[in-house]
């Protein structure tokens, strides 16, 4: 604590002190006066409730000057708990500052949303000015997403026109959705209006994130009403995701129902199965691939699969691969068994080429082969291409060849270059493997293997 504020508080401290003695002292006269005991009684009754009073108010006073008080760079910042007196805008602006040059993520984060979570008409203006300082980017989105949705809650109009100020274009546009989320959280049908607005409707698709989140967040079956009768498009399914995201928050098994009643026709239960799949065998794999099982063979059930083999495929590849190889055959396991030898395959990769050379070559297995042959090659192109060259699809296998051949020059040049003229590919991908495109710097990221 600095030296100023122990001169605050030991003033504050001495005044509330000297005010009880001199309410005390103020009692006594010169002249004596005849009390009965009753009277009396009430009357330090009636003098302890106001002192319990100014205590109670003077413990609110010391908790906003301790919060006031924090540095900015080497103390968390304090916010009264839930409950509590609030601030004044004063108090608010200077605890955002202060939490701002907080380098602690978790107090910082906390700060802003316990201030943030009373955000109202008379602190928006304190507020705002500290935000000026904020640059409106992804560095910051998180304090600017806890702004937007506190204040789309009461006044959607002015925190809309707040954004315009603030960005333009698609900026813009997703600084509204985040508006949106609290607007409809509280009122979606005026939200709704908005959106459908005949100036709004340009860029609808995009507020529709917002509009369809905080819908969600209170009412999921009117959200999930405005979903379905929306225009099918890829922004549809990421509207589904957040259906799904609020519906799993229920648990899996309701969850598992609630994705199983859609009806076909519009193309939801495709991804409401996809989303929910991605979504919980992200840490459950077993659980969703059991539940699957009953499906294989089903068309809104096919991409499932490959996210089911994508995630499943990170965390156990070979319990994944044996699932894979005992479904029957179709899009869904050819998918799903990509994912897996993908995965497996940067950790183990002979044990993968052996998995697959006890299978009888398919059409069905070209997708794997030429998944396991590109992810090979970024460590052995030589031996990936025996691989990529055993795919049956013609584009397909013209296509792994030439990614192949490509990380296969980069490991060596003049071995490629003494292979290419008798190896019978055209001339057109000939050059394609030796003009190999430049590499950012994630593509040559190598995980260490597992041991």
């Amino acid at each position: 604590m600095n030296k100023n504020l122990t001169l605050i508080l030991c003033s504050f401290a001495f005044a509330l002190g000297g005010g009880a003695l001199g309410y005390f002292m103020g009692q006594s006269t010169d002249v004596p006066k005849v009390i009965d005991s009753q009277s009396q009684s009430a009357d330090e009754s009636d003098v302890v409730k106001q002192l319990e009073a100014e205590l109670d108010k003077a413990n609110d006073e010391l908790t906003t000057l301790r919060s006031l008080s924090s540095s900015r760079t080497d103390a968390p910042v304090d916010v009264p708990p839930s409950g509590k007196k609030r601030l004044s805008p004063d108090q608010v602006r200077e605890a955002l500052r202060n939490a701002h040059y907080d380098p602690n993520p978790i107090t910082r984060s906390a700060v802003f949303a316990n201030l943030l979570a009373n955000l109202n008409a008379e602190n928006i203006e304190a507020v705002k000015e500290v935000y000026e300082d904020i640059p409106l980017g992804f560095e910051s989105m998180h304090e600017y997403q806890l702004l937007l949705y506190g204040w789309g809650k009461f006044d959607p109009q002015g925190a809309i026109e707040y954004c315009n100020q603030r960005a333009t274009g698609i900026g813009a546009g997703f600084a509204t959705a985040g508006v949106l989320h609290g607007w409809a959280s509280e009122n979606p049908q005026a939200a709704v209006e908005w959106v459908e607005s005949p100036e709004n409707i340009g860029m609808s698709k995009l507020y529709n994130f917002g509009l369809v989140r905080g819908w969600a967040s209170n009412d999921l079956p009117g959200a999930t009403a405005y979903v379905a009768g929306l225009d099918q498009g890829g922004d549809r399914h990421e509207l589904v995701k957040i259906l799904t995201n609020e519906q799993l928050k229920k648990g899996f098994s309701p969850a598992r129902l609630w994705v199983e009643s859609m009806g076909d026709e519009n193309n939801m239960k495709n991804s409401a199965f996809t989303n929910l799949t991605q979504q919980r065998s992200r840490e459950h794999p077993e659980e969703v691939a059991v539940w699957l099982k009953e499906h294989a063979g089903e068309k809104y059930a096919e991409a499932s699969f490959e996210r089911l083999g994508d995630n499943w495929g990170q965390r156990d590849p070979i319990s994944a691969a044996k699932y894979f190889d005992e479904l029957p055959a179709g899009e869904g396991r050819s998918d799903g068994m990509r994912e897996v030898v993908e995965h497996w395959a940067k950790d183990d990769p002979e044990a993968t080429g052996n998995w697959l050379n006890e299978k009888e070559p398919s059409a069905d297995l070209d997708q794997v082969y030429a998944a396991y042959a590109k992810e090979v090659s970024k460590e052995n192109g030589e031996g990936a291409m025996d691989w990529a060259r055993t795919i049956a699809e013609p584009k397909l296998k013209e296509k792994t060849i030439t990614a192949v051949g490509q990380n296969w020059y980069r490991q060596d040049k003049a071995e490629v270059e003494a292979w290419l003229p008798d190896s019978g590919l055209s001339e057109e991908t000939q050059k394609a493997i030796t003009d190999p495109p430049k590499q950012s710097w994630w593509q040559s990221l190598r995980p260490n293997k597992s041991k």
